[in-house]
């Protein structure tokens, strides 16, 4: 599989790539964007207005036949930079845009482990079960330069080449911006500049993790023993690997406060919004395959709605984004929703009322407007994913509030969740003001002796709950909220049942969020019938959605009468399966 047969240039780089020592082990703070080829010229010519270098690399990867490092989220390779061969091997780091780097000068393509002793990554390597084999390679062009910011200063790098498995190979166009000295918020400030001004993308993959992916798929074409079956296999593989990216679930662990859960499970939200808004932006395909599909659309919305949850069961527990971060999700879901609503009632509504009897009527798939392709490189769009994950490795581990001690305080636990973290409960401002007035007399006069205030430390009480029993507090609210809806909302206003819909879901996703923290507890049954509820409230919503598109419809196609009258009925029902299912959610969880 070595395919590396040619003489490579002699180059001259900077001692950034000529001067690394025997073994050089650093954290990598790296945020990479993707460069569409219509700004590529602009990019190149960007870097070129200050000094820059050239430099050739090309790269071996490795991995066991069963990709036991790249399932533990480790890389090896052994790089030629420009006449240096260097072995690198990297490692998750503490947030998104962190790598533990472990980097050793190399004479020649050898490949050696027992540089690892001693290292982070021996553990891992002493694992292995299978041994290890050349999976992919990339063959790169990098012109780069250094650049001080504000905040620190930043080696930006335009990546331009191949990843190449076999005879597959994927298109790199990428500019890197990593941490040379200083604070991260270095990286985001040149970051969203350089987004904005040529349109780039925020991509969260590495290349090794595409790397293997690609890998994976040559793996399963070399398989096939026909032409014929290697293309049905080939086709089956250009849908697997653009596949849309589902919700996966959340790993907590449990000594971690509010804040850091939240990080952790926003960060997971945030690799399926962007996977899907790759693919619909086509950032591997432009101009090849189109791989984006309506089902893409709709994972990226679970995606942004599984945070809009998250947001609301860490409410007054956790740091949370910025009110504007927050509000414009809901403007981007909407922009998303308004592109696949269409798409869902033409593929379920539609056929049902076909079979109902409705005569056929024609309508586009999607009305006059922006595209999920033209929506998911929109630069607003990608300025609020790169806010976001800003956000998750800016943003302080320490909670804002204390947490709640007992189900006794439940009134003072309402009082936190309305407030937004930096805000100061009645408690906490009745304190405030008595010092206020404590202090006035002293401001009164310049004579008057300043007597300075003291403020006792009080001990943290022993026991006190642990994020569990805070999350746990919330869910059977929650819960609580959804049993008795009923009892002030109108059932005669479909718009009630919306928003029950939303709680029930709202529900699941921070059920998610508690199993992520514990795994082993058993909600099951409750799940299932949180799922049955859902089940019928959302095709409830999918009829009401129908019938509001129907109605608009009725003076250009008066078929779309039939539709109304069949959704009408239908509604009516199904108001009834929904209360039904409501009556089967038991009044308390039970979380083990």
């Amino acid at each position: 599989m070595h395919t590396w047969g040619v003489t490579m240039p002699a180059t001259n780089p900077l001692p950034l790539y000529s001067v690394i020592t025997s073994i050089t082990t650093m954290s990598e703070q790296e945020l990479k964007l993707h460069v569409p080829a219509s700004a590529a010229a602009q990019v190149e010519k960007a870097l070129k207005k200050a000094k820059c270098e050239t430099i050739s690399l090309r790269a071996m990867y490795f991995d066991t036949a069963d990709r036991e490092l790249a399932k533990s989220k480790i890389a090896i390779r052994l790089r030629l930079e420009g006449d240096n061969w260097v072995q690198t091997l990297k490692m998750p780091g503490s947030n998104a845009l962190t790598k533990l780097e472990l980097n050793h000068n190399r004479p020649s393509p050898v490949l050696d482990l027992s540089l690892y002793a001693g290292t982070p990554a021996e553990a891992a390597l002493l694992k292995l079960a299978k041994p290890l084999e050349l999976r992919y390679e990339t063959d790169i062009t990098r012109l780069y330069r250094r650049q001080r910011t504000r905040k620190g200063t930043i080696e930006i790098a335009f990546d331009t080449g191949v990843i190449r498995a076999a005879e597959l190979e994927l298109p790199v166009s990428e500019v890197e911006f990593e941490l040379v000295s200083g604070s991260p918020e270095a990286i985001f400030e040149i970051g969203k500049k350089w987004l904005s001004q040529y349109k780039l993308i925020l991509d969260l993959r590495s290349k090794s993790q595409r790397g293997d992916a690609l890998a994976q798929s040559a793996v399963n074409i070399r398989r096939s023993d026909t032409a014929t079956v290697k293309n049905a296999v080939r086709n089956n593989e250009v849908l697997r690997f653009w596949a849309p990216r589902k919700a996966r679930a959340y790993e907590i662990d449990k000594q971690d406060s509010a804040t850091q859960a939240l990080v952790s499970v926003t960060t997971e939200c945030l690799e399926q919004i962007c996977a899907n808004a790759g693919a619909l932006a086509e950032i591997d395909t432009l101009g090849v395959v189109a791989v984006g599909r309506p089902e893409h659309v709709h994972q990226l919305r679970i995606g942004m709605r599984r945070l809009t949850s998250n947001w609301k069961l860490f409410s007054g527990l956790a740091w949370l984004p910025e009110q504007d971060v927050r509000d414009e999700l809901r403007v981007h879901l909407g922009r998303f929703g308004a592109t696949r609503d269409l798409d869902v009632m033409l593929a379920t509504v539609v056929p049902v009322l076909n079979d109902a009897g409705m005569p056929t009527m024609q309508f586009s798939s999607h009305e006059e407007g922006a595209t999920p392709h033209d929506i998911a490189k929109d630069p607003s769009f990608q300025q609020w994913v790169l806010r976001l994950l800003e956000w998750t490795v800016l943003t302080p581990t320490t909670d804002p509030v204390a947490p709640i001690e007992d189900d006794t305080e439940q009134v003072q636990t309402d009082a936190v969740e309305d407030a937004q973290p930096g805000e100061q409960t009645q408690d906490e401002q009745a304190a405030t003001e008595q010092s206020a007035e404590a202090a006035a007399p002293a401001a009164a006069g310049a004579s008057t002796q300043i007597e300075p205030i003291i403020i006792p430390l009080t001990p943290l009480p022993h026991g006190r709950p642990v994020l569990r029993r805070l999350l746990e507090q919330r869910l059977n609210k929650w819960n609580r909220q959804i049993v008795r809806h009923w009892k002030t909302e109108d059932k005669s206003d479909i718009e009630s049942y919306h928003d029950l819909r939303k709680r029930i879901k709202r529900m699941r996703y921070a059920l998610n969020v508690y199993e992520g923290l514990r795994p082993n507890c058993n909600l099951n049954g409750y799940v299932k019938k949180l799922a049955a509820a859902q089940e019928v409230f959302g095709n409830l919503n999918d009829m009401s959605t129908a019938l509001t598109f129907f109605s608009a419809h009725t003076q250009t196609h008066p078929a779309a009468w039939f539709a109304v009258g069949w959704l009408t009925a239908t509604l009516e029902t199904l108001k009834h399966q929904a209360d039904e299912a409501l009556t089967h959610i038991p009044a308390k969880i039970r979380y083990d």
